[in-house]
């Protein structure tokens, strides 16, 4: 049998209507969950909470036929439970499922780990990143904190870290550091060559706990040849008129360092320094063995002839840029000069003089 388009679409349009009513239906048939935090806060659960308290009950529509687990209730203990309501209708049935978790605990701040081991004896002496790791048995460690410290210095500064827990909750704990990026100051360091050997000696800093020498000799690797505590050392077995470089560094509890240079030539002869032939640009030390029993020395400079006489009465004598000698004015300019020594006993008016201690050479360049 063959409808008429017209009969057609009234049973169309019928169809249409009976569908569109069984749709909204099905979309009135729905359960919520609400968790109240007092005062008046209200979401839809699933998530961590740190009140005091959680609120859960049930909404659903229409009127069901039959219910299971919607009842209300009240959460105070820390920790995650779940919960379902299961919602009957004559022709559907939905089940909605929730989860509560409460914690009010903030998270364990664990001791900070380091991107290195100390750099001396504990202490960090240069910048050093930390980060901070930490615990929570309830929602989980959510994060923690890192930094660069660079400062302040001492020993067991306290360095504050902290962690979130993934409900919210932050912990913090400060946590001691040596640190220490300070150098002590540079020693002042003075060598004495001797035969086959040079006597070295220095004043450490008052916040040095050390002092190490290493050696460079000539066609030689350079070497340790002391470490400790002492302000001196005299390196023995040298090889005469040849030159050592000393590095003296004095050495902090951080480890830091400082170091001062000197140089030194072991001669046989008396006359220690300037070594012989020694280029300088500056007024020289002259120093030489004392004698014994000497009271004074007399000391002669000559450039092509004598220009100066002094008389001092340790074994050295400081040069200087300028002087006067037998009414003349003089300066040290640029050229060869050699110094000579003598001991002197007694008065000096007396005039008695021992041996010569010899002679040596320097020379003065611009």
């Amino acid at each position: 049998m063959r409808l008429r388009p017209a009969l057609v679409g009234a049973l169309a349009i019928a169809a249409a209507g009976v569908l569109g009513f069984s749709g909204s239906v099905a979309e009135a048939q729905q359960v919520t969950a609400n968790c109240d935090t007092p005062p008046s806060t209200r979401d839809g659960c699933n998530r961590w909470y740190t009140t005091a308290s959680v609120i859960l009950d049930w909404e659903w529509q229409p009127a069901a036929t039959k219910t299971t687990g919607c009842g209300g209730q009240t959460f105070t203990d820390e920790g995650r439970v779940e919960r379902s309501c299961t919602v009957e209708w004559p022709d559907t049935t939905i089940t909605k499922k929730v989860w509560i978790g409460i914690d009010r605990t903030p998270p364990q701040v664990l001791a900070p780990h380091p991107s290195r081991t100390p750099d001396y004896n504990g202490w960090f002496n240069h910048p050093v990143d930390l980060a901070f790791a930490g615990s929570d048995a309830t929602s989980g460690v959510a994060s923690c904190s890192s930094l660069i410290y660079a400062g302040p210095e001492g020993a067991g500064v306290p360095v504050r870290g902290t962690c979130r827990d993934v409900a919210g909750n932050v912990g913090a704990r400060s946590f001691p550091i040596n640190y220490d990026a300070t150098p002590p100051s540079a020693p002042f360091v003075d060598a004495k060559p001797g035969n086959r050997r040079v006597a070295l000696g220095w004043f450490p800093p008052p916040d040095a706990e050390a002092s190490e020498v290493v050696r460079f000799a000539p066609g030689s690797p350079p070497v340790s040849v002391f470490f400790g505590q002492a302000g001196g050392y005299t390196d023995r077995g040298l090889r005469n008129e040849t030159r050592y470089r000393y590095s003296v560094s004095v050495i902090d509890r951080a480890g830091n360092r400082a170091q001062s240079q000197v140089s030194a030539v072991p001669t046989a002869s008396k006359l220690l320094s300037p070594s012989p032939g020694a280029r300088l640009r500056t007024p020289p030390l002259l120093t030489w063995k004392p004698v014994r029993r000497a009271t004074y020395y007399n000391v002669q400079l000559h450039r092509e002839r004598k220009v100066l006489s002094a008389w001092p009465r340790k074994s050295q004598l400081q040069l200087r840029r300028k002087w006067r000698f037998r009414g003349k004015r003089f300066r040290l300019a640029p050229g060869r000069y050699r110094w000579y020594v003598w001991p002197g006993f007694g008065r000096r008016a007396a005039h008695r003089y021992g041996r010569s201690l010899g002679s040596s050479t320097f020379r003065v360049i611009r």
